[in-house]
Protein backbone atom coordinates (compact mmCIF):
# COMPACT_ATOMS: atom_id res chain seq x y z
CA UNK A 1 0.00 0.00 0.00
CA UNK A 2 1.38 3.13 -0.86
CA UNK A 3 1.71 5.34 2.34
CA UNK A 4 3.12 8.57 1.09
CA UNK A 5 1.08 10.87 2.74
CA UNK A 6 1.82 9.21 6.25
CA UNK A 7 4.70 9.81 8.51
CA UNK A 8 7.91 7.75 8.19
CA UNK A 9 7.85 4.72 9.32
CA UNK A 10 4.20 3.88 9.36
CA UNK A 11 3.61 0.50 8.55
CA UNK A 12 0.01 -1.43 8.14
CA UNK A 13 -0.44 -4.81 9.46
CA UNK A 14 -3.42 -7.13 8.36
CA UNK A 15 -4.43 -10.13 10.18
CA UNK A 16 -6.64 -12.83 9.29
CA UNK A 17 -8.24 -15.39 11.95
CA UNK A 18 -11.05 -17.98 11.73
CA UNK A 19 -14.31 -16.86 13.44
CA UNK A 20 -14.75 -18.24 16.86
CA UNK A 21 -17.61 -20.71 17.23
CA UNK A 22 -21.10 -18.36 18.17
CA UNK A 23 -19.44 -15.29 16.12
CA UNK A 24 -21.82 -13.87 13.53
CA UNK A 25 -20.19 -13.16 10.01
CA UNK A 26 -20.38 -9.67 8.72
CA UNK A 27 -20.07 -8.52 4.98
CA UNK A 28 -15.87 -8.42 5.24
CA UNK A 29 -15.33 -11.67 6.76
CA UNK A 30 -14.47 -13.74 3.91
CA UNK A 31 -14.02 -17.67 3.60
CA UNK A 32 -14.64 -17.97 7.30
CA UNK A 33 -12.04 -15.83 8.60
CA UNK A 34 -12.26 -12.22 10.04
CA UNK A 35 -9.52 -9.61 9.09
CA UNK A 36 -8.27 -7.08 11.20
CA UNK A 37 -5.73 -4.21 10.50
CA UNK A 38 -4.26 -1.93 12.22
CA UNK A 39 -1.80 1.12 11.20
CA UNK A 40 1.01 2.16 13.10
CA UNK A 41 4.46 4.24 13.01
CA UNK A 42 5.35 2.90 17.05
CA UNK A 43 8.84 2.39 17.86
CA UNK A 44 9.16 -0.80 18.50
CA UNK A 45 8.92 -3.81 15.51
CA UNK A 46 7.94 -6.43 17.31
CA UNK A 47 4.80 -7.28 15.50
CA UNK A 48 3.52 -10.00 18.55
CA UNK A 49 3.89 -6.59 20.78
CA UNK A 50 1.85 -4.24 18.49
CA UNK A 51 -0.74 -7.09 18.35
CA UNK A 52 -1.18 -7.17 21.81
CA UNK A 53 -1.22 -3.48 22.43
CA UNK A 54 -3.44 -3.61 19.35
CA UNK A 55 -6.52 -6.19 20.76
CA UNK A 56 -5.74 -4.41 24.59
CA UNK A 57 -7.50 -1.42 22.95
CA UNK A 58 -10.14 -3.41 21.76
CA UNK A 59 -10.43 -4.85 25.45
CA UNK A 60 -10.86 -1.13 26.62
CA UNK A 61 -13.16 -0.14 23.66
CA UNK A 62 -15.55 -3.11 25.13
CA UNK A 63 -15.26 -1.76 28.50
CA UNK A 64 -16.01 1.64 27.57
CA UNK A 65 -19.25 -0.22 25.76
CA UNK A 66 -19.75 -2.34 28.99
CA UNK A 67 -19.61 1.40 30.98
CA UNK A 68 -22.31 2.79 28.61
CA UNK A 69 -24.46 -0.74 28.77
CA UNK A 70 -24.64 0.42 32.47
CA UNK A 71 -25.92 3.64 32.64
CA UNK A 72 -23.28 6.29 31.01
CA UNK A 73 -24.62 6.17 27.92
CA UNK A 74 -26.88 9.40 29.20
CA UNK A 75 -26.60 11.68 31.78
CA UNK A 76 -30.46 12.50 32.71
CA UNK A 77 -29.65 14.87 35.63
CA UNK A 78 -29.19 18.44 35.43
CA UNK A 79 -27.18 18.54 38.79
CA UNK A 80 -23.28 17.64 38.55
CA UNK A 81 -23.42 15.55 41.82
CA UNK A 82 -26.48 13.40 40.71
CA UNK A 83 -24.49 12.43 37.49
CA UNK A 84 -21.09 11.70 39.87
CA UNK A 85 -23.55 8.97 41.76
CA UNK A 86 -24.96 7.37 38.67
CA UNK A 87 -21.24 7.18 37.22
CA UNK A 88 -20.11 6.29 40.95
CA UNK A 89 -23.23 3.24 40.24
CA UNK A 90 -22.38 2.49 36.54
CA UNK A 91 -18.24 1.98 37.88
CA UNK A 92 -19.95 -0.34 40.36
CA UNK A 93 -21.43 -2.44 37.97
CA UNK A 94 -18.94 -2.91 35.65
CA UNK A 95 -16.42 -3.63 38.44
CA UNK A 96 -19.04 -5.91 40.06
CA UNK A 97 -19.53 -7.35 36.45
CA UNK A 98 -15.57 -7.99 36.11
CA UNK A 99 -15.28 -9.72 39.53
CA UNK A 100 -18.11 -11.64 39.00
CA UNK A 101 -16.04 -13.26 35.78
CA UNK A 102 -13.06 -13.55 36.56
CA UNK A 103 -13.66 -14.28 40.38
CA UNK A 104 -16.42 -16.82 40.62
CA UNK A 105 -16.86 -18.44 37.31
CA UNK A 106 -14.99 -21.19 36.87
CA UNK A 107 -12.40 -21.15 34.06
CA UNK A 108 -13.61 -21.58 30.31
CA UNK A 109 -17.00 -21.04 31.24
CA UNK A 110 -19.25 -19.30 28.39
CA UNK A 111 -20.20 -16.88 30.63
CA UNK A 112 -16.78 -15.40 31.22
CA UNK A 113 -17.32 -13.22 27.97
CA UNK A 114 -20.77 -12.29 28.88
CA UNK A 115 -21.74 -8.34 28.45
CA UNK A 116 -23.59 -6.53 30.94
CA UNK A 117 -27.08 -6.62 28.45
CA UNK A 118 -26.84 -10.84 28.29
CA UNK A 119 -26.48 -11.02 32.49
CA UNK A 120 -29.24 -8.47 33.42
CA UNK A 121 -31.66 -10.92 30.85
CA UNK A 122 -29.93 -14.17 31.62
CA UNK A 123 -29.23 -14.35 35.37
CA UNK A 124 -30.68 -11.01 36.92
CA UNK A 125 -33.66 -11.86 35.65
CA UNK A 126 -33.70 -15.44 37.14
CA UNK A 127 -35.82 -14.96 40.47
CA UNK A 128 -38.89 -13.79 38.50
CA UNK A 129 -38.53 -16.73 36.21
CA UNK A 130 -38.70 -18.55 39.29
CA UNK A 131 -41.55 -17.32 41.44
CA UNK A 132 -43.99 -16.25 39.10
CA UNK A 133 -46.44 -16.27 41.48
CA UNK A 134 -44.90 -14.65 44.30
CA UNK A 135 -47.11 -11.38 44.49
CA UNK A 136 -50.42 -13.27 44.71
Amino acid sequence: MDLKDYPSGTRIYLRAEPLHPGARANFFDTDGNRATAFLTNGPRFNVAFLNARHRGRGRCENRIKTLKNTGLGKLPYWSFAANQALADLAMFALNLDAWLQLAVLPGGHEACCWDVKRWRYRVFSMAGKIVPGGRQ
